[in-house]
């Protein structure tokens, strides 16, 4: 028997109630929420496995209402949801289930309430699986920064390649001018405060394109190593997760290391989810 805790939240208390008894029977601790503050409070809290939300979560006769899906989008995003709704259209479900600028989408699951209980089961079940949509969701968000981190290290090997070339082709010019500067100024053709100040000119020149564009170069390749070390390090403890001897501290495990992952890759912060 599974021991994931799942958060539903519904403003019809009757609908509830009677979805919390399903869950629990079928084997779920189920943590009930009324309105879209309750669920809010209980989703920073964190220690759930799962969010079911209704999409009018403050009232159902509101068809402007998408409370529960603006809480799916901007809390907790480390924890899996579920959109359940009694009003179901083609452009709520793909609202909750396309991907969001952090590449995660608001939901892994979009399940109409006049579908019945048992597909809302199945949707649990999936989103909470070895192969859940949610982990590879994750993983294709973390796949994508590291690609985005390929890309950009690529791009600092090219420019640093051409800061060489260029530094190179100012220094030898730079120094021509120099050494043509103080022959000018051994044969009094030309003053020793123009031919210092020239000199000056061009050693600023060689320090900006090779020093300090070669310095950022180099940084961004700094970045590209570190992103990829923590990404194996990302795959490692998802990994070590999956060894745990019960679902409940797998779950727990898991939650930790997205978390983790959301911090760096996904730019969230503790201070934005305390915020919400």
């Amino acid at each position: 028997m599974t021991e994931a805790i799942v958060l539903f939240a519904d403003n019809d208390s009757n609908f509830l109630k009677t979805r919390t008894d399903f869950l629990v029977q079928e084997g779920y601790r189920v943590i009930p929420a009324a309105d879209p503050a309750e669920a809010q409070s209980l989703l920073i809290q964190g220690g759930v496995d799962l969010a079911i939300l209704d999409i009018r979560l403050r009232d159902d006769n509101d068809e402007k209402d998408i409370s529960g899906l603006t809480l799916a989008k901007e809390v907790a995003r480390s924890i899996p949801k579920v959109i359940l709704t009694d009003f179901p259209s083609v452009g709520a479900a793909r609202e909750a289930l396309r991907p969001q600028a952090d590449g995660l989408p608001a939901a892994v699951e979009f399940v109409s309430k006049k579908e019945g209980p048992q597909v809302l089961i199945q949707a649990v079940r999936r989103a909470l699986g070895p192969d859940a949509a949610w982990m590879r969701m994750v993983k294709q968000a973390v796949e994508g920064t590291d690609n985005e981190l390929k890309e950009d290290y690529d791009n600092a090997q090219k420019q640093s390649a051409a800061n060489y070339w260029a530094s190179l082709g100012v220094a030898v010019v730079g120094i021509v001018i120099i050494f043509l500067g103080m022959a000018l100024v051994l044969g009094n053709q030309l003053e020793i405060g123009v031919a210092s100040t020239v000199g000056g000119l061009v050693t600023e020149g060689i320090s900006y394109l090779f020093f300090k564009r070669v310095d950022a170069a180099n940084e961004r390749m700094d970045q590209y190593h570190e992103g990829r070390i923590e990404g194996q390090r990302f795959g490692t403890l998802l990994r070590a997760c999956d060894g745990l001897d019960s679902e409940r501290k797998r779950g727990r495990c898991r939650e930790q290391v997205i978390k983790a992952a959301t911090k760096r890759w996904l730019g969230a912060s503790e201070k934005d989810e305390k915020s919400q």
